[in-house]
């Protein structure tokens, strides 16, 4: 018995004078982001999203093992800005894996120097289909393609009876893409176009276009853009004292556009890919978390960002190593679901299983009316003129 004891104090001498075992590496995520310019209030969305992931993360042990590090650069809302800082994260900082900046064009830029290093990048934002129709291998997406954006416009305008369409988008990759759903989809439920402009990034004063609205009279106006746009728009609206039957930007589906424009949201349609009350895996936990964290409900840009380090920690946890080449396989294989929906690419990356909804603000919140199925309120159609409200 003394014997025994001797040996378990000898062992624990040993324990006690041996040195402590080296920390685990941090594993390093590097990633563009628009931290100023036009771009950069939407983008801030997509930050927290990360960083809330981050901290998540880490308390759950990391990846592999290891503690996990964002490393960001501001890109400035410039695509060529983005494409510098990802050959300096990848040749410089030398990171062990990638998130693609913020919008279509940054990402179109930018994946060609991940496909130069042949490294993977998960596209958390770039909606546009270009990205994925060049024969690319390592860029994989979580946002929906830009087609899908637009299909659920078109049966609840369609019920209410309406028959023509202005398309107001801002100049960029995705909205260009977008413009030809637009007009197959308006070709299959009998609807016609009867304006299609387009205005450059930083634009302010959408006058112009309000005046021609008002001569042609377009029962639904579509806008592809952000939500300092969608919250111009409105507000310039609001003072002319013009309004269509039904206004929808995706620019409606975030945050900033409720807390902008006030009251005078109110009946504008978004375009969203996401939003707090879906019945999605972990929702209730991430926005419980999230509020927590910011002060304030996650709209689709917060969940995104959220959900691309979430797939691209369990594909990498899969493949069991930080090997590109095993990674890219695992996402490609991979069959999963986030807050933000399920996810599942084809094989040059594009998402197939993301789908968009139609929703309305009413008295400051987000109501689906499309899909019918998920619909937490009708739709109120036509939109009460300003003089009704």
């Amino acid at each position: 018995m003394s014997i025994l004891r001797n040996l378990f104090v000898a062992t624990l001498a040993l324990c006690a004078a041996a040195p402590p075992l080296p920390a685990a590496e941090p594993l390093v995520i590097g990633l563009p982001l628009s931290q100023t310019g036009n771009l950069a209030d939407s983008a801030e969305h997509v930050r927290k999203g990360l960083t809330l992931w981050l901290e998540q993360v880490n308390v759950a042990g990391g990846i592999l093992g290891r503690p996990v590090e964002l490393k960001t650069y501001d890109d400035k809302s410039d695509p060529g800005t983005a494409v510098r800082l990802t050959e300096r994260l990848i040749t410089s900082d030398k990171v062990d894996l990638l998130i693609s900046p913020f919008g279509s064009s940054a990402t179109i830029a930018a994946s060609a120097v991940n496909e130069k290093h042949r490294r993977v990048a998960m596209n958390v934002s770039g909606a546009s289909q270009q990205i994925h129709q060049r024969g690319f291998r390592y860029i994989v997406q979580v946002v929906a393609p830009s087609n899908e954006y637009v299909a659920g416009i078109f049966p609840v305008a369609a019920r209410a009876g309406h028959k023509t369409i202005a398309y107001i988008a801002r100049d960029y990759t995705g909205a260009r893409d977008v413009e030809a759903a637009v007009r197959a989809l308006a070709a299959q439920h009998g609807m016609t176009i009867v304006m299609l402009e387009y205005f450059p990034a930083g634009t302010t004063d959408f006058s112009s276009h309000i005046t021609r609205a008002r001569d042609l009279k377009p029962d639904v106006w579509i806008s592809i853009g952000y939500p300092n746009e969608a919250i111009e728009m409105i507000r310039q609206m609001r003072a002319g004292n013009y309004a269509p039957k039904m206004f929808v930007s995706n620019g409606v589906s975030q945050e900033d556009f409720i807390t902008a424009t006030g009251r005078d949201g109110d009946y504008a349609f978004g375009i969203s890919l996401y939003e707090p009350g879906q019945k999605t895996k972990g929702n209730e936990a991430f926005v419980r978390d999230f509020r927590a964290r910011w002060g304030y409900e996650p709209g689709y840009y917060a969940a995104m960002g959220w959900a691309a380090a979430a797939v691209l920690r369990e594909a990498v946890e899969k493949a069991g190593t930080i090997d590109q080449e095993k990674i890219r396989g695992s996402l490609l294989e991979l069959r999963t679901e986030t807050p933000f929906g399920p996810f599942a690419v084809d094989a040059t990356g594009a998402q197939v299983a993301k789908k968009a909804m139609i929703i309305q603000v009413r008295n400051g919140r987000r109501e689906i009316v499309w899909p019918f199925e998920l619909q937490t309120m009708a739709p109120v159609l036509p939109m009460p003129t300003w003089a009704e409200r």
